[in-house]
């Protein structure tokens, strides 16, 4: 049976549920995609009510912590939080108190930012990602961690260090995150066009995070004392975003480099194509990411709800403005 959560900011589509059971069952069968209008289908033997989702009172404060909350993608994560809950309306359960804390191993928001409103907001803190016990420093009474933590997989690096920088930094947020009984985990990933090269441990450090948030996050109880409106513990729920090339500005210091412009432009030609397969490539905007990433955080249709992944084509389609 299917039980539909209506969404706020419209339909969404190409979302992959997996279902809790799925887990007792080998990897080949727990993917199982819908394609669908109306809302987000949760895993088939849960039914999402507002008890059993990290935003569960108006009067609760959530806290959320974004790993890597000052580079190019974990700042617009962290701008997203901070606007989404001022967005959502007076009768929404978003609109509890996010306490948003972006954690990197500088500690401060970066220079560009400094000027924005929204980054006084947000608790800037140092930590270092592969540090297990800072890690669980960092995300103590965390309702969800995010980790936006990667690198490119530049030439000069070896293929153990682009694993490491894309695959550890994550999992070991996210081990912390278990360890201090944090519900939510959102892990942006990322959809590897098949026909670049050169992208093989760059895609190995990703799938190592997938693996981790689908088998190891999504696959146990919370430990932090929530219950269900049943009675029952509350599971975790993990999703994983999967953007291809991400367009927007990206900034080095007094440097802005405008990604969009050629980005942009090519996701509008292949839009014209229709053909889903070029979709799943196509660049998507910063914005949809970060605004994706939001709604995973705290929306009610993600709480407890096993394992998730957005795709390309979804967050293309589902998560504009």
């Amino acid at each position: 049976r299917r039980h539909t959560a209506t969404r706020r900011l419209g339909e969404t589509a190409h979302v992959t549920r997996i279902p809790r059971d799925a887990f007792t069952s080998s990897s080949s069968s727990r993917t199982r995609t819908h394609a669908h209008t109306g809302g987000v289908v949760p895993a088939e033997d849960t039914m999402v009510s507002s008890s059993s989702s990290v935003v569960a009172s108006a009067a609760r404060r959530v806290r959320v912590v974004v790993w890597g909350g000052s580079g190019y993608v974990g700042s617009a994560i962290a701008r997203a939080l901070v606007r989404h809950g001022d967005d959502a309306p007076s009768s929404s359960s978003v609109k509890s108190e996010v306490d948003v804390v972006c954690a990197s191993r500088g500690g401060r928001a970066p220079a560009w930012a400094t000027r924005d409103d929204w980054s006084a907001r947000v608790t800037w803190v140092a930590g270092d990602a592969l540090d297990a016990q800072a890690c669980e420093r960092v995300n103590a009474g965390a309702d969800v961690v995010v980790t936006a933590i990667g690198v490119l997989p530049f030439p000069w690096m070896s293929s153990e260090d682009i694993i490491k920088y894309n695959a550890e930094t994550n999992v070991t947020p996210g081990r912390a995150a278990l360890a201090t009984g944090a519900s939510r985990l959102v892990v942006v990933g990322a959809s590897i066009p098949p026909f670049v090269p050169g992208l093989a441990s760059y895609a190995k450090g990703k799938a190592i995070v997938e693996a981790f948030a689908r088998d190891e996050f999504a696959s146990t109880v919370s430990t932090n004392g929530d219950e269900t409106q049943h009675g029952q513990r509350r599971r975790r729920s993990a999703v994983v975003l999967k953007p291809a090339a991400v367009s927007g500005t990206r900034r080095a210091g007094a440097l802005s480099i405008p990604l969009w412009a050629a980005l942009d432009p090519a996701r509008k030609v292949l839009r014209l194509v229709g053909n889903s397969a070029i979709m799943a490539n196509a660049p998507v905007p910063l914005e949809n990411v970060a605004r994706a990433a939001a709604r995973a955080a705290l929306e009610d249709a993600y709480g407890d709800a096993g394992f998730t992944i957005i795709g390309n084509e979804s967050l293309i389609e589902d998560f504009s403005s």
